[in-house]
């Protein structure tokens, strides 16, 4: 038989006396529930459970019963009294606790725990235009909301958001409550914890995780960086941050991860577009917030701003050729391989000339490894179109930073070369854009490449530095069968009178 029907109000087929038995109904499954959660026979916990979950309609009545409430269902609450609607609510809430708290513990958790999240807080035959989910309704009356229902609320939420019952509805969702809610640590701890996951998908392998672009992008439209700024500005200089790096709280490590993860994706396209857009109010609350010294001379707090203006760095516009700062419209991409910007036909021209003629639209060779300027590795697309699309924005977004991370890193490099004692096109300099900041690293190309590789290198060398920029290929949140993102190599040349000192 099927569960009750709260818009006809028919309790099960035949039973009209709804108003009487649905509260009594509805403790008689919190009960069954919390039966599960204090017995330690789990062949006969998990017989309840399946019961629960494949019964016709009864998940579906356990999520809607914790939002009979004006908002929702004025026609339920004009016709129960206002204390029994909320006495179903909150036991409603605390069997849908229950439930997440032991699904939580079983394999094929996941699955079930999205059924709970995309579960439409209304009925369908009430209001059939309803697309608000369990999970999203759950936010929502936090914002509201004190005491146990908060902890209940919050709890089910964690467990949801973890089980990748995410998509943009909730982190507008997130995102605004962190911003327009005035919120004591414990409430912003949770909020950064929950944007981990947010940020980040599982892969096929288990435990391993990348951001994904479509989320991140999501999230940084709503403000994600900007909250972050405002919760380092308004607890930075109070024991949540502890000004050692080695000492890391809950809400510290939770944004440095996140962060680290916008970061790691801001070169692909859909989160490279996000961030530029919101670029100028990322500036200004950056710089706000750095106006208070108390929180610059905490090592946790700066290594956070750092990590922002990384961020901020790896998302600009520059010609290839003279390192010209480009807006979108000034971008001039190179006709034939689509990859190389530039600021006019001349540049174009002379980086043709310079070496792009024999690079453009290939892959790299050992006979042209000296003078070769493009793609190194992969050598060919990854699994289908999506991945080649993929591969080529992020190409595209490396290649317009290149010439400005050589310069601005010049310091360093000069550096490296005089500490190894050897001439600067006898070095092979690597930009690994994977970490925040990005890792130099001067190597000899003797150390550099492999002993096949060497004579390749010396037959077809050219008098300027070599550079080799590293960054990962993610494709929403998709790596390889081991879970490990592939790495985009990109190798260009670079002549010595580009380092240029700092004289200060």
């Amino acid at each position: 038989m099927c569960m009750c029907n709260d818009t006809k109000r028919q309790f099960f087929k035949s039973n009209t006396h709804w108003n009487e038995g649905i509260y009594a109904f509805a403790c008689l499954i919190h009960n069954m529930i919390l039966k599960v959660v204090d017995n330690s026979d789990k062949t006969e916990c998990k017989k309840i459970i399946d019961t629960v979950l494949n019964h016709e309609g009864l998940l579906i009545s356990i999520v809607q019963w914790g939002f009979w409430e004006e908002e929702y269902r004025p026609d339920i609450t004009k016709e129960l009294t206002t204390d029994d609607c909320v006495s179903m609510v909150r036991l409603a809430n605390e069997t849908l606790y229950g439930l997440a708290e032991i699904l939580d513990d079983r394999e094929d958790k996941k699955n079930q725990m999205r059924s709970i999240g995309s579960t439409s807080i209304v009925s369908k035959d009430y209001d059939p235009t309803c697309t608000i989910p369990c999970v999203v309704g759950l936010i929502r009356r936090m914002k509201t909301t004190t005491g146990i229902e908060t902890t209940l609320s919050g709890t089910c939420i964690y467990r949801l958001i973890f089980a990748e019952c995410v998509d943009r509805d909730v982190i507008t969702q997130i995102i605004s409550f962190g911003l327009n809610t005035s919120m004591d640590f414990d409430t912003v701890e949770f909020v950064s914890n929950l944007l981990i996951a947010i940020t980040r998908k599982e892969t096929k392998k288990i435990g391993s995780y990348h951001p994904s672009d479509s989320f991140v992008a999501c999230a940084v439209r709503n403000g994600l960086i900007e909250m972050f700024l405002g919760f380092i500005g308004q607890f930075g200089m109070h024991e949540y941050f502890p000004k050692e790096r080695d000492e890391r709280s809950s809400l510290c490590s939770a944004i440095d991860c996140t962060l680290l993860g916008v970061y790691e994706i801001s070169m692909h396209q859909k989160s490279w577009k996000a961030i530029r857009n919101k670029r100028t109010d990322i500036e200004e609350k950056l710089a706000a917030v750095e106006q208070s010294p108390k929180i610059t001379s905490n090592a946790n707090c700066k290594k956070l701003l750092d990590m922002v203006r990384s961020t901020l760095d790896m998302n600009g516009s520059y010609c290839c050729r003279c390192n010209k700062s480009l807006t979108r419209t000034e971008v001039k991409l190179c006709n034939g391989c689509g990859c190389m910007s530039y600021c006019s036909k001349a540049c174009q021209k002379k980086d043709w000339i310079n070496g792009h003629s024999q690079s453009c639209g290939k892959t790299y060779t050992n006979e042209t490894v000296g003078h070769f300027q493009g793609r190194v590795l992969p050598r060919r697309t990854l699994e289908d179109e999506r991945d080649a699309s993929k591969l080529k924005e992020l190409e595209i977004n490396v290649n317009m930073i290149q010439l400005k991370i050589f310069k601005d890193n010049s310091e360093i490099i000069l550096s490296q070369a005089d500490t190894l004692g050897i001439p600067l096109n006898d070095c092979v300099v690597e930009f690994d854009l994977r970490k925040c900041p990005p890792a130099v690293e001067t190597q000899r190309y003797t150390e550099y490449f492999k002993p096949d590789e060497v004579k390749g290198y010396e037959d077809s060398r050219s008098e300027s530095i070599m550079c080799i920029y590293r960054s990962y290929i993610i494709r929403n949140g998709v790596a390889d069968g081991n879970g490990e993102a592939p790495s985009l190599f990109i190798q260009r040349l670079f002549p010595h009178e580009q380092l240029v000192k700092n004289e200060s």
